[in-house]
């Protein structure tokens, strides 16, 4: 069966491994390659901004973290997934950086100004549910610096503190003593003897690595990275702490039917309930819903949470105390973020609009404008992207990852359209890529798609996009008149295999219009001008500006002569205008746009 995953869930899959919840220990050692970081942080694992060496934990930067590939001359501030310095050299180029699968876990240091305030107050944290019958333990990391032209330096520092949120951390000694990074490509192993400081503690145990001073020196910092995280400890782990089996509905669930109106949690021991609160998150509308832990029931490992009330389409994300659910006197781990819990509820069928026009502005993954994603194979989902054709948004698709092309199969879905009043219904769109690749991108249209486009019937309305760069054109003029009698849905499908190569694909600009667009636009000095559908007794125009501006507007015929003229003022964006024509004979005329900046012309046919 196939698994359709609306785009916030695959963003909260990427936070899902990550330290508010801990990780219990088993066997006789923990090893964290960070090789599979591609996919988000691991579990237990937890970065910080605003840290400071003689207090507790800092700010939970989550947010800072991006899974995608960086460079080691990267120098834009946050924690990022970058290349391992193992079996490669400083003078690795970017190339050979993607392409490695051995990862590490990277912090970019900046200047004083934003989110980490200072260079130093950053940290990777391993947070550990409990060391109950452990005892002995040691650890084994490699510290790398990875940019030879950052200059500035710093010393670092191993940390461990007790508790759920510790108070304070202690500083370890560590082998080397000094564990400096700076402009010096370096792999350092670094090697700590916790002597009995973590052994059988029957709550959290945190063990930290960061800066232990602000950077000296000048020039850019350092790019650091963390890899081969080895945590050895002798003993049998006792795991008191109930621990979750299955959530239903499960984290991720797509088209939740609204009628649910309990919540169930399978813990792994048998359960009483105790104090505190379950909170049901609506992300969508910013609203919540509280459920005291007294009145939920439990029997044996299971718990239910009652009167639940859903909202059709909406992303849920549940969370609860660490105190509602225990076993015999040992608490639950609890949910405090929106990322260990979600799922999404079934559609509400909206009624087709007659219009399409979308320019994703505003774009806020995964409200894409009016159009929807659906995930149908793989992890990587179409995104919001910040380069837009003529503003900061769009939307992008990229089945690359980790060095290596991913499995994907990605849908970008319009909204249901009824375009039957329409003469002659097309579809316009600006699109571009980047990266080389042999990956599948089509333009879908179908009449009967509902909520799964794996159970609807699609036509391909092949698209030539063998013409696709670096920099957006417009692919305009596709016919929709074959599907305009009943509602329809237009996608842009995207199509990524492991055995082949992708690129990143582009999409902005998606409009529709009675009759083709006349010509392809024009693009100068920020000012795009399109005529829109068939020149009958008006001239129809569209005009994006970058700035607003006063344009003469003069039409000439093939021979060159002045028919009419007329001046506009445009604000900035998206301006329509029509211009009378009926007193133009049939045949081909010059749309001449003009001012102190630009002059270009524009060809259209009067009908």
């Amino acid at each position: 069966m196939k698994k359709i995953i609306l785009s916030l869930i695959t963003i909260f899959a990427l936070h899902t491994a990550q330290a508010q919840t801990p990780f219990s220990l088993s066997g006789t050692n923990y090893t964290q390659t960070f090789d599979n970081i591609g996919a988000g942080l691991p579990l237990g694992w937890r970065v910080d901004t605003m840290v400071n060496k003689n207090a507790g934990l800092g700010n939970n930067a989550i947010s800072r973290f991006s899974n995608v590939i960086a460079p080691w001359s990267n120098t834009s501030r946050g924690f990022k997934n970058i290349a391992s310095a193992d079996g490669l050299t400083a003078g690795a180029t970017s190339t050979d950086q993607s392409a490695s699968t051995d990862r590490a876990l990277g912090l970019r240091q900046v200047s004083s100004a934003g989110w980490d305030d200072k260079d130093s107050l950053s940290s990777f944290s391993f947070y550990i549910a409990n060391t109950s019958g452990l005892n002995t333990f040691a650890l084994q990391f490699k510290l790398q610096s990875l940019h030879t032209t950052a200059y500035r330096y710093n010393n670092w520092i191993v940390q461990y503190g007790i508790g759920a949120s510790p108070a304070t951390f202690t500083t370890v000694a560590t082998t080397p003593t000094t564990v400096t990074i700076d402009s010096n490509f370096s792999n350092t192993t670094v090697a700590v003897n916790f002597g009995t400081s973590l052994d059988n503690q029957n709550q959290p145990v945190w063990i930290r690595i960061m800066p232990s001073d602000t950077t000296m020196g000048s020039g850019n910092r350092p790019m650091v990275g963390l890899d081969d995280f080895n945590l050895t400890w002798s003993g049998t782990a006792v795991n008191n702490t109930p621990q979750v089996v299955v959530y239903n509905p499960s984290s991720g669930q797509i088209n939740v039917p609204i009628a649910t109106t309990n919540l169930t949690i399978e813990f792994d021991k048998n359960i009483t309930i105790g104090t505190g609160n379950v909170t049901i998150n609506n992300i969508t509308d910013a609203t919540n819903q509280v459920i005291t832990a007294g009145t939920c029931t439990a029997a044996g490992m299971v718990v239910t949470i009652p009167g639940v009330t859903l909202l059709n389409g909406k992303q849920y994300a549940v969370q609860y105390d660490s105190t509602c659910f225990k076993w015999n006197t040992f608490s639950c781990l609890g949910v405090y973020n929106n990322t260990n819990w979600t799922f999404i509820t079934e559609l509400s069928i909206l009624p087709p609009t007659s219009t399409l026009n979308e320019s994703f502005v505003g774009c806020f993954a995964p409200m894409f404008g009016t159009f929807k994603e659906f995930n149908t194979l793989g992890s990587q989902t179409w995104r919001c992207s910040n380069f837009g054709r003529n503003d900061t948004d769009a939307v992008y698709m990229n089945g690359f990852v980790s060095g290596a092309t991913q499995d994907n199969e990605d849908w970008l879905i319009s909204p249901a359209l009824d375009l039957s009043s329409l003469t002659a219904p097309y579809v316009h769109f600006w699109s571009k890529k980047r990266f080389s690749g042999s990956n599948t991108k089509e333009l879908m249209v179908s009449n009967n798609f509902v909520v799964d486009p794996g159970a609807a019937s699609w036509n391909n309305l092949n698209v030539n996009l063998a013409s696709l760069d670096t920099t957006y054109k417009l692919y305009n003029n596709n016919n929709l008149n074959a599907y305009k009698s009943s509602p329809l849905n237009i996608a842009f499908k995207y199509v990524s295999v492991s055995t082949g190569t992708s690129d990143e694909w582009s999409i902005d600009d998606v409009y529709v219009t009675d009759g083709p667009v006349g010509v392809l636009s024009f693009e100068q000095a920020g000012l795009d001008v399109l005529v829109l559908g068939n020149v009958t007794n008006q001239l129809p125009l569209q005009l994006r500006d970058a700035n607003a501006s006063e344009y003469v507007l003069t039409i000439l015929d093939a021979m060159g002569n002045v028919i009419a003229k007329t001046s506009i003022q445009t604000t900035s964006g998206k301006n329509m205008y029509s211009i009378p024509t009926a007193n133009l004979a049939s045949g081909m005329y010059i749309l001449n746009v003009k001012n102190a900046n630009v002059n270009g012309n524009v060809k259209f046919v009067k009908q």
